[in-house]
């Protein structure tokens, strides 16, 4: 039990440490910008040593991705509540889609980090993921899957686990794709992403 309680307080001393770095980091990225912002930068925002900062991070991806999983938890809060008032699966799959890209695209921060942190993990994580992003969406999207389900207009040769994969994919596809507005984002999602989870209907 000593041990557990010893455990536990090692893990919630990390956590706040490297919540100290995060909110450090944050602060330099709205400073400098997320490109011109070094480890260096970091570590003497927080006050801690370099040694220290690659303690908690083992380089600057991780970091950043890390930063990148909190904002997608923020943003899929408020996109979850909006996806309960949608009165159809083909409403909540493309409504609730565009609103999660303009989730994205209003997050200064995200924005700025996606666009110009030129790292090719920064490009895996928007169309891959991390596991607590494939949770978060998880969360986010089985109930929509599961009420789709009860009325047999999801495919059935389909899980959970890979509509939410190709939802986190299209979804990164439209966020880079700035030159899409609402309109041409809807006529996307009606043409790919609805034919590729619904089952099709006899006219």
């Amino acid at each position: 039990m000593e041990k557990d309680a010893e455990a536990e307080t090692e893990s919630s001393t990390t956590n706040a440490a490297k919540q100290t770095v995060c909110d450090a980091a944050i602060r330099c990225f709205q400073q400098y910008g997320p490109q011109r912002t070094s480890m260096a930068d970091i570590a003497d925002e927080a006050g801690i040593s370099r040694k220290t900062l690659y303690r908690l991070f083992d380089d600057r991806p991780t970091l950043i991705e890390h930063i990148l999983n909190q904002r997608l938890n923020e943003m899929g809060a408020g996109v979850k509540s909006r996806l309960r008032q949608f009165k159809t699966i083909e409403d909540a799959l493309i409504e609730g889609s565009i609103e999660s890209v303009a989730a994205g695209r209003q997050d200064k921060l995200f924005s700025e980090i996606v666009r110009e942190d030129t790292n090719h993990r920064v490009e895996q994580f928007m169309f891959r993921g991390t596991d607590t992003v494939r949770k978060n969406m998880m969360k986010i999207w089985s109930p929509v899957l599961e009420e789709g389900r009860k009325h047999d207009l999801v495919r059935n040769d389909l899980t959970n686990e890979r509509i939410v994969d190709l939802i986190q994919n299209v979804h990164a596809l439209l966020f880079i794709r700035d030159d899409y507005g609402d309109n041409d984002q809807r006529a996307f999602l009606k043409d790919f992403l609805l034919p590729a989870i619904l089952k099709v209907r006899n006219p």
